[in-house]
């Protein structure tokens, strides 16, 4: 009998566990609790844009989401698949290899403005080539994040031929501000990139 109850006790106490939540779900402080990718680390980037970044914007931070604000932070998780606000990878200048798109932010006063950088090949080989996309130093730079996308998500072969868009990626410049809403697609066209507003 004393076996039977102390089955029916354990029992009870596995559903008990089970329904509140404790059993089988990480903890608060597990990497798979939080919401932020982590992706966001300097380290996933090549070593030499590393250095770069080290050595020229020393006193800057790639854009994390905790940098953006509610609007921006509701509008990035609206992004499949989601990844990091302020990193970007795809084939953005050829079909053979990737380039790195960031976004970074002042450390400690992230709101305050924004690098918007990309970083490609030129012919494969390296170094890598740094070019400066975007700047903005009046503050609101967390209402910003970066994505990467497909460049006929965008435009048909028509419009790929107008605007030169030979590439299958390009990248989004996201600004989620309530009263200046906007999204840009930067895209590599005839040796440089351009970009074009969008509706989105």
């Amino acid at each position: 009998m004393t076996c039977v109850r102390l089955i029916f006790g354990l029992i009870f106490l596995m559903t008990t566990a089970l329904v509140n939540g404790q059993i089988g779900s990480p903890s608060p402080g597990s990497p798979k609790a939080t919401a932020e990718p982590p992706l966001c680390a300097l380290s996933h980037l090549p070593s030499e844009i590393q250095n770069r970044l080290k050595r020229d914007y020393g006193s800057w931070k790639i854009q994390e989401p905790a940098d953006l604000g509610p609007r921006a932070h509701a509008r990035w998780e609206d992004e499949k698949p989601l990844e990091c606000p302020g990193i970007a990878v795809g084939q953005f200048e050829n079909g053979k290899t990737p380039a790195y798109a960031v976004l970074l932010v002042p450390q400690g006063q992230a709101d305050a403005g924004y690098r918007f950088l990309e970083f490609g090949l030129q012919s494969g080989q390296t170094p890598y080539e740094m070019r400066v996309l975007d700047q903005w130093d009046k503050g609101g730079a967390a209402n910003y994040f970066i994505h990467k996308t497909s460049i006929s998500k965008f435009f048909d072969e028509r419009s790929r031929k107008k605007f030169h868009a030979l590439t299958s990626e390009g990248i989004l410049l996201v600004d989620s501000a309530e009263n200046e809403y906007g999204v840009e697609v930067h895209f590599w066209s005839g040796g440089s990139f351009r970009h074009e507003p969008l509706d989105y």
